[in-house]
C-alpha cells in the first residue's frame, strides 16, 4: 500500500509524531588563527620570522616576505619581539613517575655529598621519622666515601632503631642497615637472588649493599603512599618539564597502577605532553608477575597524547665499581662479589622470542643496556625480531649505551633501532670517576661514542634517566654533548674525542625523537602541517658560547598550539 502525503499527516496526528524537517548539520567553524610575528624561528628550512597556527597545527611558516602574501584577518597576533623559537625538546629516557611515588625515598642526599654530609643528612631524616618508620632515599656515590665503610654498621650508627635503606647514584645499588637488613630476611644463609647480588664480608656476612634484584628484598618492604600523593607529585614533575621546554617523554619504566595515575591525570587535563610509558617487563632482571595482564590491557590506558604500547626490558647493570654491566671483556680492577664481564640479566634465546611476539604485536621494547656485551645482547634480540617478522615493525630502542663495540655500531641502522645516549652523564662527575676506575683504558676513551652513532647513520635519542642526574633540564644536555665537559667549561672533559656539534644536539632532542615516537610527520620539527609544539626562548643558543647554552630559559612551552607554561617575570 502506498502512503501518500495526506495519509502520512493523519498517522502523524493519530499517534502524536511530528514531522521535523532535516537540514543539513552546520559546520563548525575552524578555530581562529593565532598569528607570530618578528620571530627568529628554527626550521629545517632554515630561520623564519612568522608562523600561523590554527588549533593544534602550524599551518603555514615563512618570512616576514612571504608573509605579506598570506591571508590577512588573524584572529590574535602575537609579537615574539625577536625572540628565539625552538621545536618542543623530549626526554627519551626519564622516571618522574617513579620520582613520584616515593620509590626512592623522601631522604634526599646530593650527589656531591662526602661521608660526613651524607652522615649528618641520614641523621636529620632519621630524627624526623617516627619510631621504626622506614627512612628511604639517596643518593650516594662510592668514590665520594673515602674513608667511611659503605655497610650496615656505618648506618646502625645513626639509626639503631629505624631501618634505612639509601639508593646509590645509578639506582642500582641499595646500602641498608642491620634492621633492614633483617626486614628483608637477609642473612649469611641467604642466597643471591637472580640478576642480584647480596655483597658479603670475608665470612660470608651481609654487608649491607645489595646489587640490583637484590635489592627488591628491601624495597617491596617499604609502605607505598597513597595514591592522591603519587598524582600530586607527578603533577609538578610535569609542571618542571614544561618549564625545561620538554613537550614529550618516554617513561621508561611504569607498572600498572603508573599507567591508572597517568590516565587520569590526562582525563583531568593535567597531562599535556605527549608521553610513551614502558611496561616493566622486569626489574633488573626480575620478573613483573602482572607484566602480561598489564600488556594486554594497555589500550584501556591510552589517551589522546599517553600511550603505554613499549616494553622496558634490562640488560645488564652498571659498569661503576659495582660491575654489573655486562662487558665483553673483563673488569680492570677486581670485584670479589660480582662476576669478572658482569651480569646479563636475560636469556638470549628466551628474550629474542619475547621480543620477537612483542615486535609483532607493534609494541616497542626499551632496553636498558650500559656494557657493550649487554648493547650486543639486546642487538641480537632486535635482530631476530626483524627475521621472524620483516622490518616494518615498531622501531626499538637501545637506552644508555655507556659502552658499544665498534662492531656493533653498525647494526642499529640495519636494525632500525635507536641508540640512546645520557647526555647528562657525559661531563665530568663523580659516578664517572667509578666508572673510568671500573674499566679503565683505552675502553673509556670511547664512553658514550654518541659521535660514532652520528657517524654510523644510526638514529640518535638522548634520555636523561632523571632522577638519576640531579635535573632533567635538557639544555645542560644539549651543552654537554657539545662539550663533554662541565655545565659551563673547564678543564676537565670526559670522552672528548665523542663530542658533536650543536645541530647535533637539537636534532637528538627533538626530530630524531620524533622519528623514534613513530610522529616525525606530527612533530619534532616546525613545519606546517605539524603539532604547535614550540618553545620561546630568552636567547639564540647558536649566537652564544656553548659554554652558556645550560643556562637558556624557556619562557613559553607550547603543546599542540596550547600554551602550557609561561615564565613568571622577574
Amino acid at each position: 500500500m502506498k502512503l501518500t502525503q495526506r495519509g502520512l499527516r493523519r498517522f502523524l496526528s493519530a499517534t502524536g509524531l511530528a514531522l521535523v524537517a532535516c537540514a543539513p548539520a552546520a559546520r563548525a567553524a575552524p578555530p581562529p588563527v593565532l598569528r607570530f610575528i618578528n620571530g627568529h624561528i628554527y626550521t629545517p628550512q632554515g630561520w623564519r620570522s612568522t608562523m600561523d597556527v590554527r588549533g593544534q597545527k602550524i599551518v603555514r611558516i615563512g618570512t616576514r616576505k612571504q608573509a605579506k602574501a598570506w591571508p590577512r584577518g588573524a584572529a590574535r597576533v602575537i609579537d615574539l619581539g625577536g625572540r628565539t623559537v625552538m621545536p618542543g625538546l623530549y626526554d627519551m629516557h626519564v622516571h618522574p613517575v617513579l620520582q613520584a611515588k616515593g620509590d626512592e625515598g623522601r631522604c634526599r642526599i646530593p650527589q656531591d655529598a662526602g661521608p660526613q654530609r651524607l652522615i649528618e643528612l641520614v641523621s636529620a631524616c632519621v630524627k624526623a621519622a617516627k619510631p621504626g618508620e622506614w627512612v628511604s632515599g639517596g643518593q650516594w656515590q662510592s668514590s665520594l666515601m673515602t674513608g667511611t665503610p659503605i655497610t650496615a654498621a656505618t648506618l646502625d650508627a645513626v639509626s639503631p632503631d629505624n631501618p634505612v635503606m639509601l639508593y646509590d647514584v645509578s639506582g642500582h645499588s641499595v646500602w641498608a642497615n642491620s634492621l633492614a637488613l633483617a626486614a628483608g630476611g637477609i642473612t649469611a644463609g641467604t642466597p643471591n637472588p637472580e640478576g642480584g647480588i647480596i655483597e658479603r664480608d670475608a665470612g660470608g656476612n651481609p654487608t649491607g649493599v645489595l646489587r640490583e634484584t637484590a635489592g627488591r628484598l628491601l624495597t617491596v618492604k617499604v609502605p607505598p603512599q597513597p595514591r592522591a600523593e603519587t598524582e600530586r607529585q607527578l603533577s609538578a614533575h610535569l609542571a618542571m618539564l614544561a618549564g625545561f621546554g620538554v613537550v614529550g617523554y618516554v617513561e621508561a619504566m611504569a607498572y600498572r597502577d603508573d599507567l591508572e595515575v597517568y590516565a587520569a591525570l590526562a582525563d583531568k587535563g593535567v597531562l599535556k605532553q605527549r608521553v610513551q610509558a614502558c611496561i616493566a617487563y622486569s626489574e633488573s632482571g626480575r620478573p613483573n608477575p602482572v607484566f602480561a595482564q598489564t600488556l594486554a590491557d594497555r589500550a584501556k590506558f591510552a589517551r589522546a597524547t599517553f600511550n603505554a604500547n613499549c616494553v622496558k626490558v634490562f640488560a645488564d647493570g652498571v659498569p661503576t665499581e659495582s660491575h654489573t654491566g655486562a662487558m665483553l671483556a673483563d673488569y680492570q680492577a677486581g670485584q670479589p662479589n660480582a662476576p669478572a664481564r658482569g651480569l646479563l640479566l636475560f636469556d638470549p634465546a628466551g628474550m629474542a622470542k619475547d621480543v620477537a611476539q612483542w615486535d609483532k604485536m607493534g609494541v616497542t621494547v626499551l632496553f636498558h643496556a650500559a656494557g657493550d656485551r649487554a648493547v650486543r645482547a639486546s642487538l641480537d634480540a632486535i635482530a631476530a625480531a626483524r627475521k621472524a617478522n620483516g622490518m616494518g615493525g615498531p622501531m626499538h630502542q637501545v637506552g644508555h649505551l655507556t659502552f658499544i663495540d665498534p662492531a656493533d655500531l653498525p647494526r642499529f641502522k640495519a636494525l632500525k633501532a635507536a641508540s640512546e645516549f645520557s647526555p647528562y652523564l657525559w661531563d665530568p662527575q663523580p659516578i664517572n670517576d667509578d666508572i673510568t676506575a671500573a674499566v679503565g683504558a683505552p675502553r673509556i676513551d670511547r664512553v658514550w661514542p654518541i659521535r660514532e652513532g652520528f657517524s654510523s647513520g644510526a638514529l640518535v635519542v638522548a634520555g636523561s634517566d632523571w632522577a638519576v642526574v640531579p635535573s632533567p633540564n635538557p639544555w645542560i644536555g644539549i651543552e654537554t654533548a657539545v662539550t663533554r665537559r662541565n655545565p659551563g667549561g673547564g678543564a676537565r672533559s670526559y670522552g672528548l674525542a665523542e663530542a658533536i656539534t650543536l645541530p647535533q644536539a637539537i636534532t637528538m632532542f627533538s626530530i630524531n625523537a620524533a622519528k623514534r615516537m613513530g610522529m616525525a610527520d606530527k612533530a619534532g620539527s616546525l613545519e606546517a602541517g605539524k603539532f604547535a609544539d614550540f618553545l620561546v626562548l630568552d636567547r639564540d643558543p647558536f649566537a652564544i658560547p656553548v659554554t652558556e647554552i645550560h643556562s637558556t630559559s624557556v619562557l613559553e612551552t607550547w603543546v599542540g598550539g596550547q600554551r602550557i607554561f609561561t615564565r613568571a617575570k622577574g
